[in-house]
């Protein structure tokens, strides 16, 4: 019984700093390979045309064609970052920035979905862009 009450508290102590670590590893991702563009609380950087993903970004998931948009638009489709790191960025992203605006039913994108995603990036950006904001309009979200 003793034995099996330290491995378990072995066992949590040693998650704890995995766990920390991942997170720490997708907030550096983020800082090194989207934060340039959407700054540090993805406010968006509107001299560059860049949006801000702070209380937008969970938006896209309501509408037809947005889950497809997050993956598609040009900086996470064409990345540096494998599809297993982008993914976690992408739902980090989501949680952190844009939680309130997220749909009740959230399903974090798997890393499959983004690898297919991925690979038919859009050539419209902004276009489909505003096409995709006029349908969150619709919805008063």
């Amino acid at each position: 019984m003793i034995k099996g009450i330290r491995v378990f508290i072995i066992a949590a102590v040693m998650a704890q700093p995995i766990a920390v670590r991942a997170t720490e590893s997708v907030q550096l991702d983020y800082m090194v390979n989207c934060q340039g563009c959407h700054l540090p609380q993805g406010q968006g950087f509107p001299l560059r045309d860049v949006p801000s993903v702070k209380d937008h970004l969970g938006k896209f998931l309501q509408v037809e064609g947005g889950r497809e948009f997050l993956i598609q638009v040009p900086g996470s489709a064409q990345s540096d970052l494998n599809s297993e790191r982008l993914t976690a960025v992408i739902n980090w992203m989501l949680t952190t920035f844009s939680a309130n605006e997220l749909p009740e039913k959230f399903r974090p994108y798997s890393v499959s979905e983004v690898s297919d995603l991925r690979k038919s990036p859009l050539v419209d950006v902004k276009g489909t862009r505003a096409t995709l904001i006029e349908k969150i309009k619709k919805l008063n979200l």
